[in-house]
């Protein structure tokens, strides 16, 4: 992927800043990385630099769609043209039928469904023939547990989107495709698990031991399957929306109880 540019959402931890080290692996010499966290954002782009990344930062909190309409534009204009659009970040606040005020449920779709469609929106009138978007989901785009329906309903809405712009965009040789990702460790789901449920600080290991195959998805698993989808060995496919998990979609567990 040498000589190519990404443009990468959410990129100060997690997935994001995985697929950027990822991708950096590849070749990929120019990199727009977007996150709200300033510190830690200019800490992965002098990282990549020590590794001959061009690296730009933009600290933008993806919820005020003012500011992402006014400096995204600017920042494209200045990196040139793109060859892949990652948007791995993403809201998991928690929040069900009887709980999710409106506020919440506005802020959840804001950073799940808006922000994406409107980096979309802009980085395809900036990719090259031959581009790829790859839109970050979730399993429970199926449907989840209560406390997380309004999260839900914002990944189910971010894979029609996938499939709806990808139609849009095959004539222009654009290809987009969505990763339902599993329940993967990250920082911010550890916060989640200790600080909102009250979780020891191993509840990973515990919790891994008890998956299928034995662990928790890690960051570096859809940053793997984000370098192969933006990779010629996948130039074939757009709307696709790949489910990354150990569990099977609709398939009843035989061993529920583990």
């Amino acid at each position: 992927m040498t000589q190519k540019t990404a443009v990468i959402t959410g990129a100060a931890q997690g997935v994001g800043e995985a697929v950027a080290e990822r991708l950096a692996g590849e070749g990929v010499t120019d990199m727009l990385l977007i996150d709200r966290n300033e510190t830690a954002l200019s800490d992965l782009a002098n990282r990549l630099h020590g590794r001959g990344v061009n690296s730009r930062v933009l600290v933008l909190d993806l919820a005020n769609i003012d500011d992402l309409m006014k400096e995204l534009p600017a920042a494209l204009e200045d990196i040139g043209p793109i060859d892949i659009l990652a948007n791995t970040a993403g809201s998991t606040a928690r929040g069900g039928l009887t709980d999710t005020t409106p506020d919440a449920f506005d802020l959840l779709f804001a950073i799940n469904v808006r922000a994406p469609f409107f980096l979309m929106q802009l980085v395809s009138q900036s990719m090259r023939s031959g581009g790829v978007i790859i839109n970050v989901t979730s399993m429970l785009a199926y449907g989840g547990p209560p406390f997380l329906m309004t999260y839900s309903a914002t990944k189910a809405a971010l894979v029609a989107m996938t499939k709806s712009a990808a139609n849009t965009l095959k004539r222009d040789r654009v290809r987009v495709l969505g990763i339902n990702l599993g329940w993967t460790w990250t920082p911010g789901e550890q916060e989640t698990q200790t600080k909102v449920h009250g979780l020891p600080e191993d509840w990973s290991e515990t919790v891994g031991a008890n998956q299928p195959f034995g662990r928790l998805l890690m960051p570096e698993d859809p940053a793997a399957l984000v370098a192969f989808l933006a990779s010629k060995d996948a130039c074939m496919m757009t709307g696709a929306i790949i489910d990354l998990d150990q569990f099977v979609a609709g398939a009843v567990d035989d061993n529920p109880g583990a």
